[in-house]
């Protein structure tokens, strides 16, 4: 009889039950490393200037063999590729001469009153990490003045720690001038 009791007990605290404490949701996760180091490289990116720290900080986030591909630059047709650190800082110091008041950011989705940055995040065939960002590139053009907004894309290949790959894409047929700033107050 008791084997029956402690049987019956023993299913019937498996059971679910409304009374019984619902179970809190996990905590949103902290970020992870790869989206830690896509937060930095836009952190550096737009904080590059002439300045030769700028542009240290930019190159430490890549491997010393890494590949940066972009656009092309206003010389050239197809897409530029720039390898190991001088290539890199190479690209880092003509973009930091040609756009000023930089700010790229990452692009927000809003769903169900959510907002969130989506960071993409796989491993590769390679043994690392890999995340895709979308972005909102906003910076004003150095020989023109004019200001500009363009959405674009950044891919990043990770490997012990730092950027093997990068692959950033700013749509220039999607580029908007945008409205300057007014040159008096309004009362």
């Amino acid at each position: 009889m008791r084997r029956v009791a402690l049987l019956v007990l023993l299913c019937a605290s498996s059971l679910p039950s409304p009374l019984r404490a619902q179970t809190p949701a996990p905590a949103p996760a902290a970020d992870t490393f790869p989206a830690t180091l896509a937060r930095q490289w836009l952190e550096r990116l737009n904080a590059l200037s002439d300045a030769p720290a700028t542009l240290d900080a930019f190159v430490a986030l890549y491997a010393p063999d890494a590949l940066h591909i972009a656009g092309p630059t206003a010389d050239q047709r197809g897409t530029a590729t720039y390898r190991g650190h001088a290539g890199i800082r190479v690209m880092a110091s003509r973009l930091a001469a040609s756009e000023e008041r930089r700010i790229y950011r990452l692009e927000t989705e809003t769903a169900r009153e959510t907002t969130a940055s989506l960071m993409h995040e796989t491993t590769g065939p390679w043994g690392g990490a890999a995340v895709a960002v979308q972005i909102i590139a906003t910076y004003t053009d150095a020989a023109t003045k004019k200001r500009f907004a363009a959405p674009g894309a950044v891919f990043l290949q990770l490997a012990d720690g730092k950027i093997r790959r990068a692959r950033v894409y700013i749509s220039e047929s999607e580029r908007a001038e945008v409205e300057p700033e007014p040159t008096r107050r309004r009362p």
